[in-house]
């Protein structure tokens, strides 16, 4: 099987709501689906989701970059990042192109899946 983009982003990108792992249910040309899980011990802390997205529509490899970050000096609480990140300087990149990835971010919504129907949605915001 080819290696998954889609995949290795929802694995960043879920971290900021303290997923440990993901279990991969299906993948489509265009969507991903599975079972983030919270706590591998308790199986009540587990949710579907979908991503309706292609390998070709992901976001810049810098996202994950900037998400890694966020999570490791803990500039967020679950889906609420930091007010102030806009004002944070990276030495990963510069202040445009950290504009254009705190865009990205932003505009993510990985849906979730209750008793086969999309709910609600992993997004992030201020």
């Amino acid at each position: 099987m080819n290696k998954s983009n889609r995949l290795n982003f929802l694995k960043s990108y879920l971290k900021l709501y303290g997923v440990e792992k993901i279990e991969l249910t299906n993948e489509t040309v265009d969507s991903i689906s599975g079972i983030a899980i919270y706590d591998e011990n308790d199986p009540e802390e587990r949710q579907e989701f979908i991503w309706h997205k292609s390998e070709k529509e992901i976001p810049s490899p810098e996202l994950n970059i900037l998400i890694e970050k966020i999570v490791t000096e803990k500039w967020h609480n679950g889906d609420k990042i930091s007010e102030h990140i806009e004002e944070l300087e990276f030495e990963e990149f510069d202040n445009s192109t950290k504009d254009k990835i705190l865009t990205e971010l932003f505009d993510v919504r990985i849906r979730m899946v209750d008793d086969g129907e999309e709910t609600d949605s992993y997004f992030v915001h201020y």
